[in-house]
């Protein structure tokens, strides 16, 4: 691999200082790490149930990492962009909880909101191949 097709070192320390506090799977970090693939990161064996998909890119603002995690067997999920200077933006995420109301046509109403975000959501992740 070519120095223009994967992340630079530092930047690569820099996503993995970001990742250390949300994850057990950094020992699956590729390095160096491609540009433009995606890629699962799996924990030791029998750490954690954690599903990760990671794929790092360039442009305009540089490089940045986009990170997915899909935890608790599906009832929780994190997707978020680290950028190289370590700053972390909150992206769509799946909404997993489910509320309760007791007006039928409320109940109704949210799952359809729900779905309909959700269905965006998993769009975005299918476009960047990070969707499970």
């Amino acid at each position: 691999m070519t120095s223009e097709h994967v992340v630079p070192n530092q930047v690569r320390d820099t996503f993995v200082a970001a990742l250390t506090p949300v994850t057990s799977h950094l020992s699956a970090l590729p390095d160096p790490l491609p540009l433009g693939t995606r890629i699962g990161l799996t924990a030791p064996e029998g750490s954690s149930r954690e599903r990760i998909r990671i794929r790092a890119e360039h442009d305009e603002a540089g490089y940045h990492l986009d990170f997915y995690k899909e935890g608790n067997g599906g009832e929780t999920s994190s997707h978020c962009r680290i950028r190289e200077d370590g700053s972390i933006t909150p992206l769509e995420n799946l909404i997993l909880v489910r509320q309760h109301f007791d007006d039928p046509e409320q109940a109704q109403r949210e799952r359809e909101r729900r779905a309909e975000h959700n269905k965006r959501v998993v769009e975005i992740l299918r476009a960047k191949g990070l969707y499970m």
